[in-house]
């Protein structure tokens, strides 16, 4: 679809997959540039294709398992097996045999430089592990695989991943179980200062956020240059997040300096910064990006709590589509009620 370019109208073309590489996508992402759209197979291949030649530029694969041609030939045997076998088809279908995408989510990051991938496990028996990968689109290669929160515990596994989203300046958040909310910097594939006072506390996410009700399923950051606020949505509930803002636990956290993982005694603060904690807060920078516990974006804020909102009817969608502007979709319950049918009314004649 191209635009008139002077608000007159659209036109609408319609292309032809490109020949040999991408005969069915199981997700879309377009860069923000417009430029690049990345399809994605249902097998976990990611296609980046040029929009302007038509072209697919390259095929990711790094985030999959390289089965070893052994593998590859029980596979077949076993399929041929149940070609043959006349009672496969009339067994029960298993949760095993339904399976699910090999990658789960795919998001671009806003100058186009970082794709973040989002892989599934094939279960007990198969070989591909969950796990979150980010690929540089410049050199079309694997940048990193982020290792796992803390929440997962060690030696675990990546839980399952139920939304991601891309702030402006990099930082890759992720929503997990139990509204858990984990920040990753792209670049350097560690977590953010805000994921780490997180860790330190032993802690998940804020408690407001563990108090939302339903599953956070929708992320998106406010575009505006700079600006770490995040919107989380769940189906009955909203919440905005400062990532720039140490997270509230109780008031411990409430705007202060919490130290990063690169601090030199490793992420415990020095005697000298405990004397001075409360002057900093006061006076001195902090790890968020800002100073006297405001964000880096600008404005003030209450603290590091974040603001919940309940709603009286299901979010459908929630996003920002411009600095400081988001859209809200909700459906009527009384939409919702129209589509459950009446209950069945039985006479019930006396005994």
């Amino acid at each position: 679809m191209d635009g008139a370019g002077d608000g007159e109208g659209m036109t609408l073309r319609k292309l032809e997959s490109p020949l040999g590489h991408v005969t069915c996508a199981h997700l879309l992402v377009f860069t923000p540039d417009g430029k690049v759209l990345v399809a994605v197979s249902v097998t976990g291949a990611v296609h980046v294709i040029d929009l302007e030649s038509w072209e697919v530029m390259q095929s990711l694969r790094q985030h999959l398992p390289q089965p070893s041609p052994a593998a590859v030939a029980l596979a077949k045997a076993q399929r041929r097996e149940r070609r043959e076998d006349t009672s496969y088809s009339q067994q029960p279908v298993r949760a095993a045999d339904l399976g699910s995408p090999a990658v789960s989510h795919a998001v671009a990051s806003a100058d186009g430089q970082w794709l973040a991938v989002v892989t599934t496990s094939a279960g007990a028996a198969g070989r591909r592990e969950a796990g979150v990968h980010v690929y540089n689109l410049d050199s079309l290669k694997l940048h990193v695989s982020l290792p796992p929160p803390a929440v997962a515990g060690a030696g675990a596994s990546w839980p399952p991943v139920h939304a991601v989203a891309f702030s402006p300046t990099g930082v890759l958040a992720l929503a997990l179980g139990n509204n858990a909310v984990v920040a990753y910097d792209a670049e350097s594939g560690k977590l953010s200062p805000w994921s780490v006072a997180l860790a330190a506390a032993k802690a998940t996410a804020p408690p407001a956020l563990l108090a939302m009700p339903g599953q956070i399923c929708g992320l998106s950051f406010d575009p505006t240059p700079g600006s770490a606020v995040l919107l989380c949505q769940t189906s009955a509930a909203i919440a905005r997040v400062d990532l720039a803002v140490a997270p509230s636990l109780g008031g411990e956290l409430n705007g202060t300096r919490v130290p990063s993982a690169g601090d030199g005694n490793g992420g415990v603060p020095s005697p000298k910064r405990r004397r001075t904690k409360n002057k900093a807060t006061t006076n001195g920078d902090n790890d968020f990006g800002g100073s006297n516990g405001k964000a880096a974006a600008g404005g003030s804020h209450s603290g590091g709590a974040p603001k919940v909102a309940a709603l009286d009817d299901p979010c459908l969608f929630l996003g920002y589509f411009a600095p400081g502007r988001a859209l809200l979709v909700e459906r009527p319950w009384k939409e919702v009620l129209k589509q459950i049918p009446e209950p069945l009314y039985r006479h019930r004649f006396g005994t």
